[in-house]
């Protein structure tokens, strides 16, 4: 594989060997994750990835949709030797917040448990010597998956993550300007979040939604961001979102994380992120939080990013040093 080359989305995956489990169980359903292991690596002790998909700012995505899983991150994975684990969560409108962190901290646990490994050996074949290196946790995500590599690294306990890389990252509530076309077509009306209320009504009780194609659920995201509608179905607790828990002093550690981020992001305000970096450096004892500005550049745009490009050299080689090269801190 030219691993410098822009790989078409629909075989951004093909390098790897996909494996499909679950971390939790809801009554009948559940929430699945990938272990995504190059085909090329050898048996052994191996780095881990700990990829968050994002997707309509957690009302739609999955793990398995692979025009979400930037192209730069490819190269990253194979030259680093590295395994990568990705997990589905709950969305809105069905869920909330809390549902969201309910999941987040269930995946750490089934993966600190032994979750992976367990699962591996299970199976016959090679990969059933593949071992996971536990002082080599990378997180990672864009936009809602950044959110939640975030708030791994402000909630989970010190030496779990050695480095997190957030793509225009969800650190506040979501909010957006109104405009007249979105995604190409004219921007849904607010009707369309009484509709989804409608929409819940008829919703069987008990029934989870952890995985959905981003059409037309982004609509709805949209909606929900550009009428100030977000924290309706979200929540509004200071628990729920990274800023609000360095505010309250909730956290006070944070991993090395560099954050990456459009300065013309329509969906997410740079200055959300520009915030968060200035309270981290204000509040968080010990770390090291960067921002990376890309000018000129909205929401989404590293999908197609190649590792020759300037700024995406600068950050792999900033995440290798503190990932590959150097263990928990």
């Amino acid at each position: 594989m030219d691993k410098q080359s822009v790989i078409p989305a629909e075989q951004r995956l093909d390098s790897f060997n996909i494996y499909r489990t679950h971390y939790k169980k809801i009554q009948d359903h559940e929430i699945e994750l990938g272990i995504l292991i190059p085909k090329d690596l050898s048996p052994g002790l191996h780095p881990v990835f700990v990829r968050f998909h994002g997707g309509g700012c957690k009302v739609s995505g999955t793990w398995a949709y692979p025009n979400w899983f930037a192209n730069w991150l490819i190269p990253l994975v194979h030259n680093s030797n590295a395994i990568v684990v990705s997990p589905n969560y709950r969305l809105l409108p069905e869920h909330n917040g809390d549902d969201i962190q309910e999941d987040l901290a269930d995946f750490w646990t089934w993966f600190k448990d032994g979750g992976v490994t367990k699962y591996l050996s299970s199976r016959a074949g090679p990969y059933a010597a593949i071992q996971l290196d536990y002082t080599r946790i990378l997180a990672g995500g864009d936009s809602a998956g950044g959110y939640l590599a975030i708030q791994s690294g402000l909630t989970q306990p010190r030496g779990t993550l050695c480095a997190i890389i957030g793509c225009y990252p969800m650190t506040n509530y979501l909010r957006r300007k109104q405009e007249a076309i979105f995604m190409e077509e004219p921007s849904p009306p607010e009707s369309i979040i009484d509709s989804a209320k409608e929409h819940l009504k008829t919703v069987e009780t008990g029934t989870i939604i952890s995985g959905a194609p981003p059409r037309p659920r982004n609509r709805l995201s949209y909606a929900l961001s550009a009428y100030g509608r977000y924290t309706h179905f979200f929540g509004t607790g200071s628990h729920l979102w990274p800023i609000s828990l360095l505010d309250s002093g909730a956290a006070t550690y944070i991993p090395p994380t560099i954050i990456i981020h459009g300065d013309e992001d329509k969906a997410v305000s740079i200055d959300d992120s520009r915030l968060f970096v200035k309270r981290a450096a204000e509040v968080v004892r010990e770390g090291e939080v960067r921002l990376v500005e890309i000018e000129g550049v909205d929401h989404g745009f590293d999908m197609e990013a190649s590792e020759k490009q300037e700024w995406v050299r600068g950050v792999v080689k900033w995440v290798e040093e503190r990932w590959v090269g150097r263990g928990v801190i």
